[in-house]
């Protein structure tokens, strides 16, 4: 997608400002676009060169310029819009390529607390016995509360071998719990898929935990096994999945709709409308049940929200997150990146869903004291009865 030059300049200038302090001026000079900000360039310049030449103590130029990203990204009060230090660029890069070298947790906000909801069997964290439904507090000492998930998420993950210390916030223990774990590399189990048999109709269940490469192609191969066991109904469960690519919500939706319909179309101020369309193959004609909650966000909700439009599958759960803007990610110099909000998008029909969320066509809520998964069960009852 493009973007304005102007914005593009800001973003320059305050990366260089960041990597060389004070010896900027030629290329500031070819970043700024506009007099203004020029001037706010020679500013920033100058208070760094009169730092460094007059300050009474040694001034650590890379710190103060990365303090200077978070407060400019700050300003512009948008979760989404976010620095990545080097180090967090390789991790977020490799989340997304299916792979990371982590703990092996998935993580949400609930109540504005980090929140695991998944545990990866034989990962470090299994191996520590936290469960889902544990608050991250704090990681290697710094609070999480307030703090962006991708920011959490990209602390918490690092160089196989290297450690972690978390502090947990445990269900049935008043007292938080200091652990250290030692990272390693992880596949990301993206799929989890098994045939259900509910009263005489055998039910196909798969579950997406991310759109990481290659998700839709794994759907499908779940789908297509499960048909092949003689599945009659399909439940996917979106719930707890965060996101991702939006190239991989257009290819799930590709495993239920048929080719050319339209997925999703983002516009944003300084890049053309584009439009996401299903790309054909095989999809599945069996009848639908999608399942979300409130941790269902940004491309699940994409693929949530055009498959409720086309009334391909009956949406079953909780309000869905309300994320109904998407992100591109832009290489900075030195490996560090910036993940900035570019546009908002719409479902097929037009629906604007950011802080709105998606409403389900049937409300289940999952007590957390329920010993049994209470929408899944609503799910197979529906199927079963028709209603």
């Amino acid at each position: 997608m493009r973007t304005s030059k102007r914005f593009l300049a800001a973003v320059a200038i305050l990366v260089l400002a960041f990597l060389a302090g004070f010896a900027l001026a030629k290329g500031l000079d070819r970043a700024a676009s506009t007099s203004s900000a020029q001037g706010q360039a020679d500013r920033y310049r100058q208070v760094l060169t009169d730092l460094q030449r007059s300050y009474y103590k040694p001034v650590d130029v890379a710190k103060l310029g990365q303090s200077g990203i978070a407060a400019l990204l700050a300003s512009l009060h948008d979760p989404y819009t976010v620095y990545f230090s080097p180090q967090q660029a390789k991790q977020f890069g490799q989340e997304l390529s299916g792979t990371y070298s982590g703990i092996g947790t998935a993580v949400a906000l609930k109540g504005g607390r980090l929140t695991v909801t998944e545990v990866f069997p034989g990962s470090p964290a299994a191996q520590a016995k936290i469960i889902p439904g544990e608050v991250i507090v704090t990681v290697d000492s710094v609070p999480t509360a307030g703090k962006p998930v991708s920011a959490s998420v990209a602390r918490i993950a690092g160089p196989a071998g290297s450690t972690v210390d978390l502090q947990l916030q445990r269900k049935a223990a008043p007292q938080r719990v200091d652990l250290t774990l030692t990272r390693r590399s992880i596949s990301l189990p993206l799929t989890t898929s098994r045939l259900l048999n509910e009263h005489g109709t055998k039910v196909g269940y798969v579950a997406l935990s991310a759109f990481a490469h290659g998700a839709g192609t794994r759907v499908q191969s779940a789908i297509a096994a499960l048909q092949k066991r003689g599945a009659r109904w399909i439940v996917f469960d979106l719930r707890d999945n965060g996101g991702g690519l939006v190239s991989e919500a257009a290819s799930v939706a590709s495993d239920f709709l048929p080719a050319g319909k339209v997925v999703v179309s983002m516009q944003g101020l300084h890049s053309a409308k584009e439009v996401a369309k299903t790309t054909g193959g095989s999809p599945t004609s069996l009848p639908l049940v999608v399942l979300v909650n409130g941790n269902t966000a940004s491309a699940s909700e994409i693929v949530t929200g055009a498959l409720q439009d086309y009334r391909r599958g009956t949406v079953i759960g909780t309000r869905t997150f309300g994320k109904g803007v998407v992100q591109t990610v832009m290489p900075l110099a030195g490996g560090a990146e910036l993940k900035i909000t570019i546009a908002s998008y719409r479902t097929p029909l037009g629906r604007n869903i950011n802080h709105k969320g998606i409403e389900p066509s049937m409300v289940v809520a999952q007590h957390a004291a329920a010993g049994t998964d209470q929408v899944l069960a609503r799910a197979l009852r529906f199927i079963a009865s028709g209603h």
